[in-house]
């Protein structure tokens, strides 16, 4: 395996192992009993892995009998539960007859959040469905075997994925955990921007340079009062955007950013809010709007401050500094 491709995945079983083991430690006290967050999480980890289109059914309703995914296209259905016994997987398939949901899914799964067993017992269906225990009962090592087959665009995906929401899963399953409280980052704010403002502004002693310094600064605070989902709508932007009409923002069709981030409306208008909130983001046109442009007017040199980083940075130096708030990479 590549070396590159080899640390993104190595990154994706470090996470995924710490939050096995968070279940495993909550199971053995009896606290079983999984979370709506903890059930999309797994969807969007499922998705990304084997192209699925699995939605939460607990968030249409209340708590659909036997099962917690469902891909209706496909007519597969998943369990996502940290109870690993035969009993378990006995007593959801008999649920799954009665309430005869074998008429809306042909395959019915199991995501286990602890490690599975090796089961002796045959599993009765009634003749509705078929049901093999060893394809259709997966733990979080396959998962991760099957990640492993991944290309490394849909890894780096995958793992974005885990950075992003593991925290906020973590905490609503134990708040208190280390893992929780990852997410919780002040950033790094620059100590001089130097390399950044010598290139932009050039002379030192010009006003521009202070000014532009202080804007920087503001930048940073504004940045770090976002989600780090938040930030990282902002850094897929400067990724992907392209300029504005008249060429001084960075920017991007509103419909192509929603598919792109495969979010829903309310979801893309949600993030605009918060954004536009601490004058960040803007749209080309109040009446028919099409793009979301970036926007972070620098007071010095009046340049936009994201155009001017798209262009100076790497985009790795970029993600540092949007996603994770670490602005001495202008130093």
């Amino acid at each position: 395996m590549p070396l590159e491709k080899a640390r993104v995945y190595q990154n994706v079983v470090m996470k995924l192992s710490v939050l096995r083991f968070m279940v495993k430690s909550l199971s053995k006290r009896g606290k079983t009993d999984l979370n709506r967050d903890c059930e999309s999480f797994f969807a969007k980890v499922l998705n990304h892995v084997y192209g699925y289109d699995l939605k939460n059914v607990n968030e249409e309703s209340l708590n659909e009998a036997a099962i917690d995914l469902a891909d209706k296209d496909r007519k597969l259905c998943i369990q996502v539960t940290a109870t690993s016994d035969a009993g378990k997987i006995k007593k959801t398939i008999e649920t799954f007859n009665k309430h005869e949901l074998y008429k809306k899914y042909t395959e019915l799964r199991f995501l286990m959040l602890v490690d599975k067993k090796k089961y002796a017992t045959t599993f009765e269906t009634g003749d509705h469905f078929k049901f093999d225990h060893k394809t259709h009962v997966q733990d979080i090592d396959d998962v991760l075997a099957k990640a492993e087959g991944l290309n490394l665009e849909r890894l780096k995906a995958l793992s974005d994925l885990v950075d992003e929401e593991l925290p906020s899963v973590s905490r609503a399953l134990e708040p208190d955990s280390l893992l929780a409280n990852a997410e919780r980052n002040d950033g790094k704010p620059p100590t001089t921007a130097a390399r950044y403002l010598r290139e932009t502004i050039g002379n030192e002693e010009e006003r521009e340079w202070a000014q532009d310094f202080g804007s920087l600064l503001e930048l940073q605070e504004r940045l770090m009062s976002l989600s780090r989902k938040q930030r990282m709508v902002i850094y897929y932007m400067i990724e992907h955007g392209g300029q504005s009409q008249f060429g001084q923002r960075v920017a991007m069709s509103i419909q192509t950013l929603r598919q792109k981030l495969q979010i829903s409306e309310k979801e893309m208008h949600d993030y605009y809010s918060s954004l536009n909130r601490v004058n960040l983001m803007d749209i080309d046109d109040e009446d028919f709007s099409k793009e979301f442009e970036l926007t972070c007017r620098l007071r010095g040199s009046q340049n936009d401050a994201f155009s001017m980083l798209k262009d100076f940075l790497t985009l790795d130096e970029v993600k540092r500094l949007i996603v994770d708030g670490d602005f001495s990479v202008l130093d």
